[in-house]
């Protein structure tokens, strides 16, 4: 039969907000355990009081403390704003594919900014927005979506953390816990690039800057109207 801890512990651990809070003490355990009361005792199969549970999560909580990785755990090498963007995403046929591909490589050889991704029924592109007028002459058809007013946010990081669990975790939970709206992300493999709304570009790139950028790093705020001096921008 499982124990009480063991089956509170499986449960804690195969949810990522339950870690983040427990590591961070924002709960109220009597209020906790009195939600994981079902699901405890349908894994243990006998009657679970909240008195119990309440202490095995304080004796959780005391464990995870020293172990669960924070941001201080991770340190990104650059990270870097281009702003002025916009996205626009189309149904995946062969004559609209076309046409994207050929802007994307008109877009390339001018030195310009361009993503382009796909998956199994769409294809989405990511330029400067000065350059989706174009592309609206060339495609008639309405896009699925489009957003006029994005801006990427890249981090980029050593490779180690391409082999090292949660790293592309903590950076989105820190986004995610502002509110903020992720449009689109891409990733290679050392850099992740996310895309927001400009108006939300300050509040990520601040976040990011303060809970990861590792000393000696370099910051790059300078596309748009940042108030840095602008250097080029990798290409995703």
């Amino acid at each position: 039969m499982i124990r009480i801890s063991d089956a509170l512990k499986a449960n804690v651990e195969g949810n990522p907000f339950l870690e983040f809070g427990l590591h961070h003490g924002l709960f109220n355990l009597s209020q906790l355990a009195r939600y994981l009361q079902p699901h405890i005792k349908s894994r243990t199969l006998k009657e679970v009081q909240p008195t119990a549970l309440t202490m095995a999560l304080s004796r959780l909580q005391r464990d995870m403390q020293p172990t669960t990785p924070t941001a201080r755990h991770y340190a990104v090498d650059r990270v870097t704003i281009h702003s002025g963007l916009c996205t626009a995403t189309y149904p995946r046929q062969p004559d609209i594919h076309g046409v994207l591909n050929a802007h994307y490589e008109r877009i390339h050889r001018d030195g310009g900014y361009c993503s382009l991704s796909q998956g199994q029924h769409e294809v989405t592109i990511i330029l400067d927005r000065d350059r989706m007028p174009e592309l609206d002459r060339k495609i008639r058809r309405k896009p699925v979506y489009r957003c006029d007013d994005l801006a990427a946010i890249g981090v980029q990081f050593d490779p180690r953390y391409a082999h090292i669990p949660g790293m592309l975790y903590m950076l989105l939970q820190r986004v995610a816990l502002q509110n903020v709206n992720l449009i689109e992300i891409t990733s290679t493999y050392t850099e992740i690039h996310l895309f927001v709304a400009e108006e939300d570009t300050r509040a990520v790139f601040d976040l990011l800057f303060q809970s990861f950028l590792s000393k000696g790093s370099a910051a790059d705020p300078g596309a748009g109207n940042a108030p840095h001096t602008a250097i080029p921008h990798r290409k995703i």
